[in-house]
């Protein structure tokens, strides 16, 4: 990735991820599990603006490290109550609002709804905020 203020080696950003506690979840495939980790905004920023953020949700298999030795440690995995809650929102909306979402797009919305949830936000809060934006959208 060469991002300013990471390593460049494969096991020093698996060091930084597990000393900074980076978000990370488990994917299966072939050649055994892999740990796909959100990068911290601040290198993002640091590398491309404010936009980079939006973009590695959109390119996430960029990002992907492969999990290596036995790690154990669960302090990154993914919250699949949250996960799922930000997946139901988004799908729903898309649904009743017939917008017909491509899947990368569906699935960038819902990796950032995903980290407002992790954030506090609640469900609800997220639903009303796509209800005042469609309502917003057809007033124009």
């Amino acid at each position: 990735m060469r991002l300013p203020g990471l390593p460049t080696t494969k096991s020093s950003i698996l060091s930084r991820a597990a000393k900074e506690g980076w978000r990370y979840e488990e994917q299966y495939g072939i050649g055994g599990i892999r740990k796909v980790f959100e990068i911290p905004e601040h290198y993002l920023v640091l590398a491309h603006g404010e936009t980079a953020g939006i973009a590695a949700y959109q390119n996430a298999e960029h990002y992907r490290v492969k999990r290596t030795g036995a790690e154990n440690d669960i302090s990154g995995s993914v919250n699949t109550a949250k996960l799922t809650a930000a997946a139901q929102v988004v799908e729903k909306w898309d649904s009743e609002e017939k917008i017909g979402m491509s899947p990368d797009k569906k699935s960038a919305i819902i990796a950032i709804f995903y980290k407002i949830l992790m954030d506090g936000c609640e469900t609800a809060d997220l639903s009303h905020l796509l209800k005042e934006l469609s309502d917003t959208l057809k007033d124009k």
